[in-house]
């Protein structure tokens, strides 16, 4: 999680961090109740005050503490006729239950919810099987793309209001573009709909953002 400074702040204790006013910080563990949040800069770490910095706003970072249930009834909340508000990947991000200081990923995915511990190395790298990041963020975009899982293949996703649920389809077939303005399927792939121009021709994007008409008869609905 990253955070920028809204003053300069000066160290006074060994355990403290200093920073100046706009620079980026990188949050490490935050404890509210004692008004500090542990922070690294340029490789150095420490507390820092935490009315002195502003966090990033990101829908997905959840900064009070919730449990695995309640992560769990969040993302596998259902709407008034019985279907899932999320989609699969839909994630949040919140405080470990079991190692304090430490965070976690909770994924929605079919009809349960995945839950990954997010590890830390020696360099303060952050990691959840093999490729290493700086930070929180990085994970996160890294598995918009690459899968979360190693048993499927589950891209993260923001989480939806409920009033902004949207359907999503299944691509059945490849479909290459022939004009600009249309989008590329490839089999397997989930595409968010968002609008049905008419029964033939759909606009959605693809879980890389990319967005496109797209043949309707070349995909099929996801059963929930």
């Amino acid at each position: 999680m990253e955070a920028v400074a809204k003053y300069d702040f000066k160290a006074t204790a060994s355990d403290e961090l200093s920073f100046l006013k706009g620079s980026i910080l990188k949050i490490l563990s935050m404890d509210e109740e004692k008004m500090w949040y542990k922070a690294e800069q340029y490789g150095s770490e420490g507390y820092v005050p935490y009315n002195y910095i502003q966090l990033k706003p990101h829908p997905w970072f959840i900064t009070k503490k919730v449990t695995r249930a309640q992560a769990e009834k969040m993302l596998l909340e259902k709407d008034d006729v019985g279907e899932y508000i999320q989609p699969d990947g839909a994630f949040l991000v919140r405080h470990s239950e079991s190692s304090p200081g430490e965070f976690s990923i909770s994924v929605k995915f079919r009809n349960e919810v995945q839950h990954y511990k997010v590890l830390r190395d020696g360099a303060g790298k952050y990691f959840l099987w093999v490729t290493k990041f700086s930070s929180l963020n990085a994970i996160v975009d890294y598995h918009r793309r690459s899968s979360v899982s190693r048993g499927e293949t589950i891209f993260l996703m923001d989480m939806l209001m409920k009033k902004d649920k949207k359907k999503q389809v299944k691509a059945s077939f490849d479909f290459d573009p022939q004009y600009p303005e249309e989008l590329q399927l490839q089999k397997g792939e989930i595409i968010t709909v968002l609008e049905k121009k008419d029964e033939n021709w759909w606009r959605g994007e693809n879980t890389r953002g990319v967005q496109g008409l797209f043949p309707a008869t070349y995909v099929c609905e996801i059963q929930q």
